[in-house]
């Protein structure tokens, strides 16, 4: 027999009622330590060595009295349905045997005189039989059970990566919120800076603001993306970041009466800008155009002279909405809207973009009357625990220090006016907030 590395035993089963058959047929196999052999004299004796023993082969006789072969195979078929069942018979009794094949399973049958080498060989490939039947058994149920595992496997992982799935979409719209809140704290931040700029010129209130809600309307109205126009609103309140480092007598005179030192001194404060921020990665972009905003369209502006579109448009945006702001803001200098505009249509094409003109005139006359009111409003003064979301700012809301808090024109929500009411609180100004409020 084949080398088994288990050295596995298998039994086999003779039966016939010859004495000498049998000592013949288990002399055939008395030296193969693989094999154990079973005998029977009868085939009721081998019903119940079947029933208490695993038997890979029968061999059986078919001329038995009391119960021939074809019968004794029929009902070990039933006893052991995997052995292998072999018929011995004579030339005589062909058609005894094809019955054993029949009814009884029978593997084959051998014919009476055998030879020797071949019951041997048909017996070991019978055990080869069986042992592949056993095993093909084993690896079914193995495969069911590891079927039944991988079911209640997949089962269990559906159910984990449904909860990881809710973990994670739990945890991804925490990180949304953090990264909302981030972006709320960094423009509060920029807005709270804008405003302490404004108290070291005070030559202009609430001019960053201005500024930067003129530049935010021109940028919408160019179709720029969203986060072009963040950056540009960003780059509008700090565009004078710069100007904290210069001395007040420079700050007070207008550009013609600076002296040459102080013309020199005065010019540095979009690249000192820009160097302020450049350390935020966030505000690099916005630096960038805070540089730029003193260029002019003709090549004469400072501090790079550059010209035409080779200025950047955020930063050619921020310079009109600059100049229009302090030609309407400037104290006694100060002009209307409508001249305002004409000088700035008078510099397009030497220090502004003339392409921006038009988009200017629009967003200014729509500021002007979303500053005004609607016709069928009155100005009121409310305290702080009187405010109501939807009403609009009629007038720059500042702390008593003198602190910009909200920007005329601003419509209060719950946000802005819990601000207030905190500043108000931590700093109290002496008058209350002017809205507009709807007569009917």
């Amino acid at each position: 027999m084949t080398d088994n590395p288990k050295h596995e035993i298998f039994n086999i089963l003779f039966v016939d009622d010859e004495e000498n058959v049998l000592r013949s047929l288990k002399r055939l196999f008395i030296d193969d330590d693989n094999i154990e052999v079973f005998t029977a004299s009868s085939g009721k004796d081998g019903l119940d060595i079947l029933k208490n023993n695993e038997i890979a082969v029968i061999v059986s006789d078919q001329r038995m009295p009391e119960m021939s072969g074809a019968q004794f195979l029929e009902k070990a078929k039933k006893v052991s349905p995997d052995c292998v069942r072999i018929v011995l018979t004579g030339y005589a009794d062909v058609n005894a045997a094809m019955d054993a094949i029949n009814k009884g399973g029978a593997f084959k049958y051998i014919t009476k005189p055998w030879d020797d080498t071949d019951l041997m060989l048909t017996v070991l490939n019978s055990i080869e039989t069986y042992r592949l039947k056993k095993e093909n058994r084993r690896l079914t149920e193995l495969t069911k059970k590891q079927n039944e595992e991988l079911k209640k496997w997949n089962t269990e992982l559906e159910f984990y990566v449904q909860q990881h799935t809710v973990d994670l979409t739990k945890q991804n719209k925490e990180l949304n919120n953090l990264n909302e809140k981030l972006k709320r704290n960094l423009k509060e931040f920029i807005t709270a800076f804008s405003n302490l700029i404004e108290l070291r010129d005070k030559t202009v209130r609430s001019h960053s603001n201005t500024v930067a809600a003129l530049s935010g309307g021109i940028a919408l109205k160019l179709g720029l993306s969203e986060s072009e126009i963040e950056n540009i609103i960003v780059a509008a309140q700090l565009h004078d970041v710069g100007k904290i480092g210069i001395p007040d007598i420079v700050l007070i005179k207008d550009a013609d009466e600076l002296t040459s030192d102080e013309m020199e001194e005065y010019i540095k404060h979009p690249v000192r800008g820009q160097a302020a921020v450049d350390p935020v990665e966030e505000l690099r972009e916005a630096g960038m155009l805070i540089r730029s905003h003193h260029e002019w369209y003709d090549g004469n502006g400072f501090p790079d002279r550059l010209s035409g579109n080779k200025i950047p448009l955020g930063s050619r945006i921020i310079a009109v909405a600059d100049k229009l702001d302090r030609l309407t803001s400037g104290g006694n200098s100060r002009l209307s809207l409508e001249s305002a505009l004409n000088v700035i249509k008078s510099l397009s094409g030497i220090q502004f973009d003339p392409e921006l003109y038009g988009m200017l005139h629009e967003v200014a006359k729509e500021k002007i009357t979303i500053d005004s009111g609607a016709a069928d409003a009155v100005e009121v003064e409310l305290r702080p625990k009187d405010l109501m979301t939807g009403l609009i700012v009629s007038r720059d809301v500042r702390s008593g220090t003198g602190l910009l808090l909200l920007r005329k024109g601003a419509t209060l929500n719950e946000r802005n006016i819990e601000t207030m009411k905190r500043g108000y609180h931590i700093d109290p100004s002496k008058s209350g907030i002017f809205v507009w409020k709807r007569t009917r």
